[in-house]
Order: C-alpha cells, then sequence, then structure tokens
C-alpha cells in the first residue's frame, strides 16, 4: 500500500467516473426519445380535435324519399334540389301530425288517401300540375316543430331544365302539428288547427307572379296580409311572401 499510493484513491474515485460517464451518455438518449413522447401527445391533441361529437357533426342533407309520398320523379327532383339548397329542413310527414278530435277520420272518408302535408293541383291557372309541399326545420326538438309550406309550380314551357320551377316560400317557421295543407280550386290553403275554423289562403298574381295572401273578410285585397309570424317578416323587410 505504501508503495502504490495513488492506485487506492484511483480505485476509490472509479465508480464516481463511471456513474459521471453514463449520465453523459444518458443525457442524449434522453434527448432522442423527448421528441417521440411530443410527438405522440401532439397526434393524440390533433385526433381529438379532428373528431367533432356526432351531435356537432352537420346532418346529412335530407331526401325527398323520406317523406313517405308517392312522388312522381319529376316531383323528387324538384324536392331534393330544394332540400340541397335548404340543408336545415326535412319534408314533413304524416308522423309530424298531432291527430284532433275526428278531424283525420273525417278527411278519410272524404279523400280516401290523405296526407296533412302534401297536395297537388293547377294553382296558377296554367294547365300544368304544381304541388304544395311542407317541410319541418331539423335543427329543433320534434317536440314542438316549425314547418314550412312550400309551393312546387310545373313548367310548361318547352325545353326546361326541370319539370318544376325552384320551391317558393308561402310560410315559414308556422305551427302546423294540428293542421294542414290542401287546395280550394286555385288557392293555397292553410289550417292552423283543423279543430278551428281559422285558415289562410294564398292565390296566385299574374302582375307580380308570386303567391300573395288573400284574407277571408275581403277576397279582393291582396294587400292586405296575415297577422302571423310570416306577415311581420316581410313587414320588416324580408323579401315579399312567396318570393
Amino acid at each position: 500500500p505504501s508503495v502504490f499510493p495513488g492506485r487506492r484513491r484511483f480505485t476509490a474515485a472509479r465508480p464516481r467516473a463511471a456513474i459521471a460517464l453514463a449520465l453523459a451518455i444518458g443525457i442524449p438518449a434522453a434527448c432522442r426519445r423527448a421528441p417521440t413522447a411530443r410527438t405522440a401527445g401532439a397526434s393524440s391533441e390533433t385526433s381529438t380535435a379532428t373528431t367533432a361529437p356526432a351531435r356537432e357533426r352537420p346532418l346529412p342533407t335530407a331526401r325527398a324519399s323520406s317523406g313517405g309520398y308517392l312522388l312522381t320523379p319529376a316531383e323528387s327532383a324538384a324536392v331534393d334540389d330544394f332540400l340541397r339548397r335548404n340543408p336545415n329542413l326535412r319534408p314533413a310527414t304524416d308522423g309530424d301530425r298531432k291527430p284532433g278530435s275526428d278531424s283525420d277520420a273525417e278527411l278519410r272518408s272524404l279523400y280516401g288517401v290523405y296526407h296533412p302535408y302534401f297536395v297537388r293541383g293547377d294553382l296558377n291557372d296554367d294547365g300544368v300540375l304544381d304541388f304544395v309541399l311542407a317541410f319541418v326545420r331539423r335543427d329543433l326538438g320534434r317536440g314542438t316543430p316549425w314547418f314550412s309550406v312550400v309551393v312546387f309550380t310545373g313548367r310548361s314551357t318547352p325545353g326546361a331544365s326541370s319539370d318544376f320551377s325552384p320551391g317558393r316560400f308561402v310560410e315559414r317557421d308556422v305551427t302546423l302539428a294540428r293542421g294542414d295543407v290542401s287546395v280550394d280550386r286555385d288557392s293555397i290553403v292553410i289550417s292552423p288547427d283543423l279543430d278551428d275554423d281559422t285558415v289562410r289562403r294564398y292565390r296566385w298574381d299574374p302582375p307580380s307572379r308570386k303567391f300573395v295572401f288573400v284574407p277571408e273578410e275581403d277576397g279582393d285585397d291582396p294587400d292586405r296580409r296575415p297577422l302571423s309570424q310570416t306577415s311581420r317578416r316581410a313587414d320588416a323587410g324580408s323579401p315579399p311572401v312567396g318570393f
């Protein structure tokens, strides 16, 4: 021991040097692993951000066939085109109707086949069949549905791109769960509640080329409008009814 006094000191220092060397080697390894951990975390965050909850995803566009009506191919094409331009709507169905006391039974015995929200007729006196269909907003609950009434007029022009003109809104966001739409000669009749005699009529006006409201009190005065949500919007500066 006295001959090699430095060997003991060297031997005692070796563990400390080995530890220091291991730490020095381990630091770059940790640095190489760190980006992998961050990348994995970023990938998880990206996956969470891009996967929206099902309720926030936009609904697929409704189709004419979802209404359950026996539409002709031309009618279905017109309704599908309307739904592409109004994706927040869907065709109203018989199931959207809340039956009244005995009104439905009387109407079925009268008409045989009765759909409260779909009717055909020549509404603008041009000899071509038109149809009226109600739609329901899809962004609201089914408990209190809001209806919009739309008319599709048939085209008699040869070579037209479609058999029907684009749908025209007659009324928007109205209550119709206990009512229906019908045709009386050349008028569209909207009945909010079949147990009530109150109705709203719209008739084709050739000079303005739109359907205008016809008050029950005076059928010759198309300028008067009903006290309804549609009229309030029109009076506030919205597009004219039926535009």
